[in-house]
């Protein structure tokens, strides 16, 4: 019987993908679950599993189209409710064998690079990705996919079981690093997949909101004093230093409760103001200057102080290493970036759709500030301050709720007992 695989929906606001590499050819057998393409989205590079059993008849999209969600990708024929073909398949792995000499030589011919892989093995451009970071030489990592075949997770477990070998690749003559290059001397290379996917939603995003920036002032003095007074127990408890931006998280869930209208999303088009039930938190991660992800922390509004702030870290890992799922770069409902980690003071971030707002976390430093005392006289003292900017969408709200919420976020930060949540 004859199976039609179609493009997945593979996020809620995810309309259509781009074919980058099949990874079955016509006359293949697949199993079911076994990996058939790979797909990128504007939120991620993804394998796509082939929902049935059976043998490919038929590969109905070229590699580099781009198509919609539920466009037919791949004919299997086949029984989808019969493990027979997979038996079939099974065993003809376990009987066709090209001779050991053969193979040998191929080894030897790719050693030299250490992503390079026997080329009668499929490899997708994730793992290919997760190799060359992690610098591993995939001749010593044992395939259990589909022929031996090598994925992600075969990867990942090999990275965490400490056994990696490290092979240096060599050098390809003419081939400059970026560091090196000398200056006024022009170099050119092609855009990266995430680089052009960022440009792509930067301008989307420009075109599509009505963008306006605001920020206040806010006084961290009472945070810094927690923080100094916790930071190295925290340290040691957790694995990860305790910035500012966990205390700046929980105090931003507080503000979206009292401001709902932030945490929405707003079509113009469909005459739709979507009003969100969940706070699902944005937390935009710089990929080692190569790019720019935003990682989604579901249901934010249900973490602790301390829950969240290792739900940032272990979000941010996760993107950094290239081991995310689309669930975790997907579903926002508002957005942080957070500048002040690269010492900025102000900064007008872009906002990330289909959110009505982004806010930016600007450095935190020690500044002269004029302190008011309850008899009224003044004096000067050293405090740790920083600024906060919101861009907002002038479609959804007016300047009047961007600083209630900023302000409500900043009393937040400067009078809350924060000891409470750390003890």
């Amino acid at each position: 019987m004859s199976q039609i695989v179609t493009m997945p929906q593979l996020g809620e606001t995810v309309t259509e993908g781009t074919i980058l590499r099949w990874l079955v050819q016509v006359g293949d057998e697949v199993k079911e679950d076994d990996p058939i393409l790979e797909i990128s989205t504007d939120k991620v590079d993804t394998e796509v599993p082939s929902p049935f059993t059976g043998q490919v008849t038929s590969l109905l999209v070229e590699e580099g189209e781009t198509v919609e969600v539920g466009a037919s990708l791949l004919e299997l024929d086949g029984d989808s409710n019969s493990s027979t073909a997979s038996e079939e398949t099974s065993n003809e792995v376990e009987i066709v064998s090209a001779p050991v000499e053969e193979v040998d030589v191929k080894v030897e011919e790719v050693k030299s690079s250490p992503v390079a892989k026997s080329t009668d093995l499929k490899l997708s451009p994730v793992v290919r990705k997760l190799a060359s970071e992690n610098n591993l030489d995939l001749n010593d990592v044992t395939g259990t996919g589909s022929g031996g075949r090598i994925t992600r997770k075969d990867i990942e477990s090999f990275i965490t079981s400490g056994s990696k070998t490290v092979q240096k690749p060599k050098e390809v003559p003419g081939q400059q690093n970026d560091k090196q290059v000398q200056a006024g001397k022009p170099s050119s290379g092609e855009i990266s997949r995430l680089r052009r996917r960022i440009a792509d939603n930067m301008i989307m995003s420009k075109q599509t909101s009505a963008h306006v920036m605001t920020s206040i002032e806010v006084d961290y003095e009472n945070v810094e004093i927690l923080r100094s007074k916790h930071k190295k127990s925290f340290k040691k408890e957790n694995g990860f230093s305790l910035t500012y931006l966990p205390f700046i998280s929980l105090a931003t869930i507080y503000a979206l409760r009292e401001y709902p209208v932030v945490n929405s999303s707003f079509d113009l088009d469909k005459d739709i103001h979507s009003f969100h039930s969940n706070i699902n938190l944005g937390i935009a991660v710089d990929l080692n200057q190569e790019g720019l992800l935003v990682g989604t922390i579901r249901e934010a509004d249900s973490f602790s102080l301390k829950g969240l702030a290792r739900k940032i870290s272990d979000t941010s890992a996760k993107l950094r290493e290239g081991s995310y799922e689309l669930d975790d770069v997907s579903g926002s409902t508002f957005t942080i970036s957070n500048n002040g980690s690269f010492n900025s003071f102000l900064t007008s971030p872009i906002i990330n759709q289909p959110n009505v707002a982004i806010l930016s976390t600007e450095s935190v430093k020690k500044r002269p500030v004029v302190i008011e005392a309850q008899d009224g006289t003044d004096s000067i003292a050293i405090r740790h301050t920083g600024i906060l900017s919101l861009t907002w969408d002038h479609r959804a709200f007016d300047g009047s709720v961007a600083l209630l919420f900023l302000n409500s976020i900043g009393e937040k930060l400067e009078n809350s007992d924060w000891s409470q949540e750390l003890n």
